[in-house]
């Protein structure tokens, strides 16, 4: 009885880590990394699905306004059975679509305008913070398991 409900539950479940690189070009538009996958009791892993958030905040204190963007989604199928001393680790692609502010595409038209543009966005207080997150389908399990992880620009 104790055992359906931790596995129901996801306790002494599967577990996920993201091993992604230190940096984000968004020139490249696609995130490549993997993920390893852990369990302390026997599991069943249908499938990763992963997306690219982007945190745009702009503006101090009072006036701050912060927006969410999703840039990539992707599911990648795994269908694999996991035992408890055993370590899977897949890799994957996430393409995405960067997104571009009127700012943005006004600066990347020469250096000069490059530079106005950095100039304005120090002065809006304008930044983006980029996450990457996964979550795992485990059957039988309600509550799946995830990870997610920054990556800087």
């Amino acid at each position: 009885m104790i055992k359906k409900v931790k596995d129901w539950l996801g306790i002494e479940g599967v577990k996920v880590e993201l091993i992604l690189p230190e940096t984000l070009t968004l020139t490249d538009e696609i995130v490549k990394g993997s993920i390893r996958i852990t369990s302390q009791s026997d599991q069943y892993v249908e499938s990763a699905h992963f997306v690219l958030k982007e945190r745009y905040q702009r503006g101090r204190r009072k006036s701050k306004l912060i927006d969410e963007y999703i840039l990539g989604r992707v599911e990648m199928k795994i269908d694999q059975h996991i035992t408890s001393d055993q370590v899977i680790e897949k890799e994957f692609e996430l393409p995405f679509e960067p997104l571009r502010s009127d700012m943005d595409r006004w600066g990347r038209k020469n250096s000069l305008y490059r530079g106005i543009a950095a100039l304005a966005k120090l002065a809006k207080n304008a930044r983006s913070t980029f996450t990457v997150i996964v979550e795992l389908s485990v059957r039988g399990n309600k509550l799946k398991p995830y990870a997610k992880q920054e990556v800087t620009t």
